[in-house]
């Protein structure tokens, strides 16, 4: 699906459309569900928004370890840009290296 879709944005002829690559409807709303779940999710609030997540939506274990990954990786965004920050002198450092693991 990553590959057919890379060649989408690789093809200047065809519009990139990410609907084209479901095999079903179950997926298309599978995507449209994480989509919505990782929006609600936002960086300055991340317990909020996981709450909020816990209790709007039934999630499999799968799609929770997918939104803990999603955490992770918000988490290490914050810290290079908070490196940038550092290395650049705009604004002091708060950031202690850690929310989530």
């Amino acid at each position: 699906m990553i590959d057919a879709f890379l060649k989408m944005m690789e093809d200047s002829t065809e519009e990139v459309d990410i609907k084209s690559l479901f095999k079903n409807k179950k997926e298309h709303i599978s995507w449209e569900k994480m989509v919505n779940v990782y929006e609600t999710i936002q960086i300055d609030n991340v317990s909020e928004g996981l709450r909020i997540i816990s209790e709007k939506y039934k999630l499999t274990r799968q799609e929770e370890l997918n939104i803990l990954a999603y955490v992770k990786f918000l988490e290490m965004m914050v810290k290079k840009i908070d490196m940038v920050n550092d290395i650049t002198n705009d604004s002091p450092s708060d950031y202690s290296g850690s929310m989530f693991g």
